[in-house]
Formats: C-alpha cells, structure tokens, sequence
C-alpha cells in the first residue's frame, strides 16, 4: 500500500523498517513529505538525533492513518 510520511520537525529524521518480510530505509529531510510502497501494518520506526545520540524518536503503523493529508 501506498503511505506518506510528513516531517513536521525542523531536523533531518530517517524512517526504517527491518521486518522480515519488508526493509525499508529513507531520508525525511525538515518538512518533508516522504512516499513509499509497504505492507499494511508494517511498523517504521523514526530516528533521530536526541540529546547527542541517534536513538528512535517515534514510530507508526502503515495503513493506521495518511500523514500527508
């Protein structure tokens, strides 16, 4: 399925899914808005920098809601 992912923060995040049926890695620069193919239900995880480190700073559900609309 179809999902779009908006970047409402101003710092560069990745979004990455290492499931095993799906492997997905893409930039989200400030304010972006990213589009991707992914299975129903996949679980991205958004990383981040966070008080000096890279860590995970979020993470959604495909098809549980469109971020771009």
């Amino acid at each position: 399925m179809e999902y779009c992912y908006h970047n409402r923060s101003a710092a560069l995040v990745v979004l990455r899914s290492d499931q095993e049926d799906f492997y997905m890695e893409k930039v989200a620069f400030p304010f972006d808005m990213v589009s991707f193919n992914a299975p129903a239900a996949a679980k991205v995880f958004v990383w981040g920098y966070c008080n000096g480190s890279v860590e995970v700073i979020d993470s959604f559900i495909v098809g549980e809601s469109d971020d771009c609309s």
